[in-house]
C-alpha cells in the first residue's frame, strides 16, 4: 500500500483526508473494529476540533473516487 494522503480544505471549513492508517494508530484508537481492520485506506473530516472517519476504501483507486465526491459537493454546498 503506498502511504498516500490527500487533503482539501472545504467551503465549509471542513478539511478531508484519505490516508492509510498505521496498525499501531488503528488499535489504539478504534475501540470498536467495525472497519475491517487497518488495511486499506480512510476517509476522514476534520470539523472544527473534532475528527471522524466517514469511510474506509478498500484501494487507492476508490479512495480518490470517494474523496473526489465529498470535494465536489464541498465545493457546491
Amino acid at each position: 500500500m503506498e502511504d498516500i494522503a490527500l487533503v482539501a480544505k472545504l467551503a465549509s471549513g471542513d478539511t478531508v483526508y484519505v490516508s492509510p492508517l498505521h496498525d499501531q494508530t488503528y488499535h489504539e484508537h478504534i475501540e470498536d473494529d467495525n472497519l475491517g481492520g487497518p488495511g486499506g485506506y480512510f476517509i476522514s473530516v476534520e470539523r472544527g476540533k473534532k475528527f471522524e472517519i466517514l469511510a474506509k476504501a478498500a484501494d487507492l483507486e476508490a479512495a480518490r473516487a470517494l474523496f473526489g465526491i465529498l470535494v465536489q459537493a464541498g465545493r457546491l454546498a
